[in-house]
């Protein structure tokens, strides 16, 4: 028995009798790049395995020699051709004797297959906070951490969509749209808001996703432009209306209602040509802008403006911000230069600074956009570079912009900020994936721009 394992033993082991170092690299055949995250299988021409585990670019891997030094590895990657070979290692004898890494190159074509999974470039990727092969996210609303609203489509959003109450990365609940669908809205309170073509609805947050019909009118007129409300005393509303260059910002006192202007706001070179297009209407025009002045007491300068210089190319509608951060109204006025700051329960001014990340949005890409962190109350503001969205947080201090934060992917569509993570939806160009929702964290310390590619260059 005894001399039994002594021929065992041998026989086993006295075949193996030197160890080498094989490192591997894979790249792709089209682009030249590296790739990681392949599975690679090495064994003897007995079948024997040497090596089985997921292998990264430059892996090094240690293993006896089988005695006749041949090797079979075999590579598969998803989304390529599959590899098996056969290897003579005493091709490789004098670098065994060394103890030098033999280095294997392994170039991998691609098979023609559609892989969610594979980037040839890219070592980070975006978190992905909603995704399906059959739905497309057209709009969202976060309600919290772990909660959303999410407005979904098969196909087209006129038809079939549908309403997702997504929590804890799960359906919970799921509704058909009763109309055409266009937007989800949410006002001061969180409260989500259906927008159809017709008709609009008040979303409840409950996990059954109960609509209840809200007319248009109180939603448009008394609803939302309602911005914020401090402690239950203060509430501030805008005049705003797209078709007029000008507009107020109010302060109501709540236990009487009260109500005291709080910042004009003035596009004093669109006001010019604005009025001046009633001078160069015609006189029909002119005598409906009369009738329209005595019937209503409103400016038949107005009359004309809001009606026929709107709906020219050259009118732009009025864009200004106002946030509240602890007790402090924070205004910020882009045809003032200036960034005002107001005391949150008197109304007064407490300092005005001037700002200039506004200027020149041909140039610098400013989407005319402004972003508020509901939990961390903090304000970003986001530029277009070439397709790639840039945000930057806002020093209230002295109106400046801090470090730039790139999204990963090119032309994202609804950026949405929560909770120190910024929220988008995107989908490949030309391709057939669905439009998913992601998300990317502004203290991701794993986070990387490596696989960008702007202008032929791979940005670090």
């Amino acid at each position: 028995m005894r001399n039994f394992c002594y021929i065992f033993f041998f026989l086993t082991f006295g075949s193996y009798a030197q160890e080498v170092n094989l490192q591997l690299d894979f790249v792709d055949e089209m682009t030249n790049a590296s790739i990681d995250s392949v599975e690679v299988k090495i064994k003897s021409t007995n079948n024997l395995v040497l090596v089985d585990q997921w292998t990264s670019h430059h892996t090094i891997h240690t293993f006896m020699i089988p005695k006749n030094k041949l090797i079979k590895i075999n590579i598969k990657k998803s989304g390529y051709f599959n590899i098996d070979t056969l290897v003579n290692l005493s091709l490789h004898e004098r670098s065994i004797k060394k103890e030098r890494n033999i280095l294997l190159e392994f170039v991998l074509r691609y098979d023609g297959q559609f892989s969610t999974e594979f980037d040839v470039t890219a070592t980070y990727k975006p978190s992905v906070a909603f995704s399906s092969e059959r739905i497309s996210v057209s709009d969202f609303a976060v309600i919290d951490e772990e909660t959303m609203i999410l407005l979904v489509y098969p196909k087209r959003l006129s038809a079939a969509s549908e309403l997702i109450y997504f929590k804890n990365d799960s359906v919970i609940s799921r509704r058909s749209v009763p109309g055409k669908a266009l937007r989800l809205d949410t006002d001061y309170r969180n409260r989500v808001y259906l927008r159809c073509e017709y008709t609009d609805y008040m979303i409840t947050n409950s996990e059954h996703i109960t609509l209840i019909k809200v007319p248009r009118e109180q939603l448009n007129n008394f609803v939302q432009p309602i911005l914020d409300t401090l402690n239950n005393e203060q509430l501030y509303f805008t005049t705003y209306k797209s078709h007029y260059p000008a507009f107020d910002f109010y302060n109501v006192q709540l236990s009487d209602t009260s109500h005291a202007l709080l910042h004009h706001v003035e596009d004093s070179e669109m006001m010019e040509h604005y009025r001046a297009e009633y001078k160069w209407a015609d006189v029909r025009t002119k005598l409906w802008a009369w009738d329209m002045e005595s019937e209503t007491g409103i400016d038949r300068e107005v009359w004309v403006g809001a009606n026929v210089f709107t709906n020219s190319i050259y009118y732009e509608a009025p864009y200004s911000e106002l946030f509240l951060v602890d007790d402090e109204v924070y205004v910020f006025d882009f045809y003032k230069d200036a960034m005002f700051v107001y005391d949150g329960f008197e109304g007064t001014v407490l300092d005005s600074i001037s700002i200039d990340f506004h200027k020149d949005p041909v140039k610098s890409g400013w989407e005319r956009s402004m972003y508020q962190d509901p939990i961390t109350k903090k304000i970003y503001t986001v530029y277009d570079d070439a397709g790639y969205t840039d945000v930057y947080e806002i020093n209230l201090l002295d109106g400046s912009r801090e470090e730039k934060f790139t999204l990963f992917y090119r032309y994202v569509e609804n950026v949405q900020i929560y909770n120190g993570e910024v929220y988008y939806i995107y989908r490949p160009y030309e391709s057939l994936q669905k439009k998913y929702l992601y998300k990317e964290g502004f203290s991701d310390s794993k986070r990387s721009l490596a696989g960008q590619e702007r202008f032929n260059q791979i940005v670090r």
